[in-house]
């Protein structure tokens, strides 16, 4: 074996050796980290609104839902003598520093809608505030889940 094979079997060897301290480091630490439950960012401006959705009963069923996309929430309608008649009320929670709801009547898809447009929704600045709270947490050993609260809570009533 010549000189540089040595050379080049003790650099790996060294190399894999380094690599092994490292994972064992890793591995000790990532154990060492503790759960520190849910915690929101941006705070959270939680106001109770209550909107009003007013339709024309017609030969067909008109459905009732509240949702934005994919994230669509069916509930049962309660009924409520306080409500007009003709008109779906949507009691909902929500951040009013992040989103703004609104319910709308769409008599082509016979449907009665609530959804919410994203209002001063900043991804990077989300990411600035998490990334602070990673970096404060992993100081404390430990690591939460990191939310943005939306929309709290829909309840419905004709």
């Amino acid at each position: 074996m010549s000189k540089f094979q040595k050379i080049m079997l003790g650099a790996f060897c060294g190399g894999v050796l380094l690599c092994g301290l490292g994972a064992g480091i890793a591995f000790t630490e990532f154990s060492a980290l503790s759960y520190g439950g849910e915690k929101l960012l941006g705070g959270a401006e939680m106001v109770t609104e209550e909107i009003d959705a007013q339709f024309t009963p017609g030969e067909n069923k008109y459905y009732v839902y509240s949702g934005y996309s994919e994230d669509v929430v069916y509930s049962e309608l309660l009924t409520d003598e306080s409500v007009p008649e003709n008109t779906v009320r949507f009691e909902v929670v929500y951040n009013a520093a992040r989103v703004e709801p609104e319910a709308f009547v769409n008599p082509e898809c016979d449907e009665i809608v609530l959804h919410w447009y994203w209002d001063r929704m900043d991804d990077v600045e989300y990411m600035m505030q998490a990334k602070d709270e990673i970096l404060a947490d992993l100081k404390n050993g430990e690591i939460s889940s990191y939310n943005v609260e939306i929309v709290k809570e829909v309840k419905e009533e004709e």
